[in-house]
């Protein structure tokens, strides 16, 4: 990727050399522009919370949970126009703490590393300053003034949502996304056609930074946002972050406003903040003192089954335990990978008395996956089957259950998942369900209370047996399983034929496949199982490049499918 050249006027754009017309300030002022246009001085109140991590560079500040200032506060720091979106349009009055703690300290120019909880409100947070920079800078001509980077597309999409709302009274601005899974052309035609804001996935928006017309869009950038900071760094964007960072203009000579928003400040994110933050960035707590976070505060249980065979009908009997406790009832079921959600898709959609059943991986197509977030999110009663897809980020409202069947990924992705419910001071439940192979994994949950699951449940196989045997893709569940619990061999204990073993259980006793379904070599060598006693190898198929050793990753063996039977709609 060529670096970023600067500011050059290159012709075949009828929009450049003439300026685009946008709404001026309704407050008959421009905001203070003294001091030769530098950023307003700083005069920072931090308080000292806590001796901080690598990454708490700052003092880390914790804002009042009472009292909060209302939006019409901000008439005359921020565009008139701006306000009655906010307040007339999209109904708010009274911002969340992470607003109130945020909002301010960005309008007066200095960067921001926040941490959230999840569903807090934290878009609104960075959009409205950024907004009101481009507004000071008068559109940008059509170029780019804020670049939001979102670790996934869904999370993307729901910002770029957000942004839409608050600029719909500015009919001469554009949001555009750059997220994969639609066609690059068609995002690159909308996003030269005058785009004010973009959001965009990491590796997306690498690809289009190979092509010079978009560095001269960045070229007059205001504003840089990381949403969901960490979870970039726990998918290894790192490297890319890096490489976007040098296609864009040098801040000494476009000096820009930046902000890292996380839900957890890991230490690693010490060098991404010195990174992209400048020297005096603020680091801003916005969970009071003494306040949990959501693994600490929600009522969380476990199931332990002896086998993995079991697990599917432990899953099918708590949910229904808990259907019947409550008329209203939202679960999301995370599952290992996409072979798996396919999987419980279809063990839940086709029991009787289940609810509408969702299911979103990467391997479902993007419009696909945003139907399906859209139906959920708006739903009152469901279940969503996903992976980690939808761990961070993604706000569905008011879901009442997070069931996690299956070894998660890690601490964190247990977490995370579990931040899926309570969010906003709602109340929420967690149910971890293992099998006996599994359990050593709640040494890693050291400090997270798990009690008994209280309701006697009957695991025994024979109760969905038809749904069992009745799928129809046991190679994609038995190249997953290799795959997903190659990976955790510490955990379970089993050497490799002992691995091979229980996967071949799985599909025969479990499935009652009629036969050990056979692998490809070249996934079988990928996978490290190469002349493992008990699988049956077959040559690679024409023309095979072998798709991942880990069944295509945790993502890996998925159909597409995006919405499953049900019974109550």
């Amino acid at each position: 990727m060529p670096p970023y050249r600067g500011n050059k006027h290159r012709g075949g754009d009828s929009s450049r050399g003439k300026k685009k017309s946008f709404p001026h300030r309704q407050d008959g002022q421009r905001p203070d522009q003294t001091n030769n246009g530098a950023e307003p001085h700083l005069q920072s109140n931090a308080v000292i919370q806590s001796e901080p991590s690598e990454a708490d560079k700052n003092d880390a500040l914790t804002p009042a949970t009472s009292n909060l200032p209302s939006f019409e506060s901000l008439r005359g720091r921020i565009d008139a126009t701006l306000v009655e979106a906010i307040t007339q349009d999209m109904k708010f009055d009274r911002m969340t703490p992470v607003q109130a703690a945020t909002i301010d300290r960005l309008l007066r120019g200095v960067d921001v590393l926040a941490q959230a909880k999840t569903g807090t409100g934290k878009t609104v947070a960075f959009l409205v300053p950024s907004i009101e920079r481009i507004l000071r800078q008068g559109g940008a001509d059509g170029k780019i003034g804020l670049l939001v980077i979102s670790p996934t597309r869904e999370l993307a999409l729901q910002i770029a949502t957000e942004a839409k709302k608050l600029l719909q009274r500015y009919p001469g601005f554009s949001v555009c996304t750059a997220i994969g899974g639609v066609d690059k052309n068609k995002e690159a035609r909308a996003i030269y056609n005058g785009c004010q804001i973009l959001v965009a996935t990491p590796g997306r928006l690498l690809d289009h930074l190979s092509d010079e017309e978009m560095q001269f869009r960045l070229s007059n950038l205001t504003s840089l946002v990381l949403d969901e900071a960490d979870r970039m760094l726990d998918m290894g964007f790192l490297p890319d972050i890096k490489k976007i960072l040098y296609a864009l203009p040098p801040k000494d000579k476009v000096p820009r406003q930046s902000m890292l928003f996380s839900a957890t400040i890991p230490d690693s994110l010490g060098p991404v903040a010195k990174l992209i933050l400048n020297d005096n960035y603020e680091n801003i707590s916005t969970i009071p003192k003494g306040e949990a976070n959501t693994h600490l505060h929600v009522p969380q249980y476990l199931i332990v089954v002896p086998t993995m065979i079991d697990l599917a009908p432990a899953l099918v009997a708590s949910i229904q335990a808990e259907i019947a406790k409550s008329k209203e009832f939202k679960i999301i079921v995370f599952a290992p990978t996409a072979a798996h959600v396919d999987f419980y898709g279809h063990v839940l959609s086709t029991t009787q008395g289940m609810p509408n059943v969702s299911l979103l991986h990467a391997r479902i197509t993007q419009s696909k996956r945003t139907k399906v977030t859209e139906e959920f999110r708006k739903a009152i009663s469901g279940i969503c089957i996903a992976t980690d897809v939808i761990a961070r980020g993604i706000d569905f409202p008011n879901v009442t259950h997070v069931f996690q069947c299956g070894l998660p990924m890690d601490r964190e992705a247990y977490i995370h998942r579990l931040g899926r419910t309570a969010r906003a001071e709602a109340s929420g439940f967690g149910i971890l369900i293992l099998a006996e192979p599994e359990k050593r994994f709640i040494n890693s949950l050291r400090g997270i209370e798990l009690k008994p699951y209280p309701t006697p449940i009957d695991v025994g196989a024979g109760n969905i047996q038809q749904q069992l045997t009745s799928y129809d893709s046991p190679k994609k569940i038995y190249q997953a399983f290799l795959g997903y619990y190659k990976t955790f061999q510490k955990i379970t204990s089993w050497n490799v034929e002992e691995l091979v073993q229980q996967a071949n259980r799985f599909v025969l006793d479990g499935l009652g496949a009629p036969e050990v379904p056979a692998l490809e070599k070249n996934i079988v060598g990928k996978m490290g199982l190469k002349a493992v006693k008990g699988l049956v190898v077959i040559p690679n198929a024409p023309g095979s490049g072998g798709r991942g050793g880990r069944g295509g990753g945790r993502e890996g063996g998925g159909r597409g499918g995006g919405m499953r039977g049900g019974g109550r709609r």
